[in-house]
């Protein structure tokens, strides 16, 4: 039998280095791509200098991590690495080997790592210049690069600086206006404190992180603090040999917000309407920020209006990347087929919820022995026409005006004309348009007339009804700001506002 022929097939440098620098990343899924290198050393800080430079940007990202000696660093620069076959660590954000080379190339035609470990220090240079000529090698920089954080690494005996010393075009950088490249700073910035924010608020390993000297703030996704969000209960999925959870929250209606800037500022980045669904981690690590998966049966689910309260934490150990097909980059997830039934019955319940709240305008959640009809003014039922919506005929405050009036006929007639004329259409396309309904602004006039009507309101309510339970009957339905009115309210029947 004749020996087995082989022929080398090496890859053509200057073809792949081109093909590589080309796989999508953004320079904010670059720079979180290095900070994951840096949690894997155990680094404490990240400082992140990123200059306009006349329209000619550079950067560099340092951190107070472990450090590699000169063998270390020279497999870091290899691509493939360790592969995604290799045994990691629980704490090892690493997957293909590649992150460090493929995020910094896609924003940058020249890579310089220097690292210290142990007192000494390390650097290579990785040019994609030199690579299309000269084939798969790195040079030694000598002198060191001139910078700040290279000076800040060298007073220590330990940590890592990358630099990106020619970012060109294809990273979205290079060619900006210097109020446009300050402008996209924010985004980034923004991004940072999204993907970290369990690392940043201490959920996690603590971990500070610096953009141009500005400490970026982590983004809780779930508004896990504020008093209207609903928690649901956190599932335990068993698979294969492993476990995950699933939290869904339902966060709350715009008129839950104290004003419109904190609105705005939960809905994170690209806003409200991208970023309902669930939020994969993978160690902690934000993959996926906003995504229904997928999921839905037979009928895929996408973004709409009564779902965007709706936002769901999934928390996958790094042990699981294969089962949920992790990508290169790291922003794309997708659960294995025999968890979808599984998941998108959680997620159904979860946007069931957030359907509520948002059409019973952010009322929160149910009162302990107390249905959320009972407190609704408006109801909504489902026929063959449609959907029909009606006034709560046994809502305490439509009881009392039944009383007031001296019958049910003529209250009736009314609240029916009030049913069969509400312009259904006409309100969702002017809050589909807005993105939202505004949150009412009541100015001085507006409380003191609302605060007349509603005064007799409270009168007519059953007297054994304590001043605050009536108050809060009145305006439980109401959007807005109404700690004006619910003082003016308790100072007119008598009551106190606490």
């Amino acid at each position: 039998m004749a020996a087995e022929r082989t022929i080398d097939i090496p890859p053509k440098a200057s073809a792949l280095i081109s093909s590589l620098r080309g796989l999508g990343y953004s320079p904010e899924t670059a720079i979180a791509d290095l900070i994951d290198n840096s949690i894997t050393a155990g680094a404490t800080t990240v400082e992140i200098d990123l200059q306009w430079n006349d329209g000619h940007p550079f950067a560099a990202i340092f951190d107070n991590g472990r450090g590699m000696g000169e063998k270390r660093l020279a497999e870091a620069m290899q691509l493939g690495g360790d592969g995604p076959d290799a045994h990691r660590s629980e704490h090892d954000f690493g997957r293909f080997g590649m992150g460090l080379k493929t995020a910094s190339l896609s924003q940058s035609s020249c890579l310089t790592v220097v690292s210290r470990r142990e007192d000494t220090t390390t650097s290579i240079t990785m040019d994609v210049a030199v690579i299309a000529t000269r084939g798969w090698i790195a040079t030694v920089p000598n002198p060191l690069p001139d910078h700040p954080l290279v000076a800040k690494l060298l007073a220590l005996s330990a940590g890592t600086v990358v630099l990106w010393e020619n970012i060109d075009e294809l990273s979205g950088l290079s060619g900006l206006t210097k109020e446009a490249f300050y402008l996209r700073l924010e985004d980034i910035r923004a991004h940072l404190g999204m993907v970290f924010h369990r690392f940043i608020s201490g959920d996690a390993d603590r971990l500070a992180i610096a953009l141009n000297g500005r400490a970026v703030k982590a983004w809780d996704p779930f508004r896990s603090q504020h008093p209207a969000t609903i928690a649901m209960p956190v599932e335990r999925i068993r698979y294969a040999d492993s476990s995950f959870s699933v939290k869904p929250y339902v966060l709350p209606h715009r008129d839950r917000f104290a004003n419109d800037t904190e609105y705005e500022a939960a809905g994170g980045p690209g806003g409200w309407g991208a970023r309902q669904g669930f939020y994969v981690y993978r160690g902690k690590r934000l993959l996926v920020a906003g995504s229904w998966l997928g999921l839905g049966g037979a009928r895929t689910w996408t973004r709409d209006e009564a779902s965007r309260l709706a936002r769901i934490q999934v928390d996958l150990s790094t042990l699981m990347d294969r089962d949920w097909r992790i990508d290169v980059r790291k922003s794309q997830a997708r659960p294995p087929g025999t968890l979808r039934t599984r998941l998108t019955a959680i997620a159904g319940h979860c946007r069931q919820e957030a359907r509520e709240v948002f059409a019973f305008r952010g009322q929160g959640p149910r009162i302990r022995g107390t249905s959320r009809e009972a407190l609704s003014v408006w109801l909504a039922s489902h026929g063959p026409t449609g959907t029909q919506y009606r006034i709560n005929r046994d809502h305490p405050v439509i009881l009392a005006c039944r009383e007031a009036a001296g019958g049910l006929r003529p209250l009736n007639a009314v609240l029916s004309i009030i049913e069969r004329s509400v312009p259904v259409e006409r309100i969702w396309l002017d809050v589909s348009e807005a993105e939202g309904a505004e949150v009412p602004v009541l100015d001085d006039n507006e409380i003191a007339k609302l605060a007349d009507q509603l005064e007799e309101l409270g009168r007519a309510l059953p007297t054994s009804l304590p001043v605050r339970e009536r108050i809060n009957l009145l305006l439980v339905n109401l959007p807005g700001d109404l700690t004006k009115l619910r003082t003016e309210l308790a100072r007119r029947l008598g009551g106190n506002d606490g």
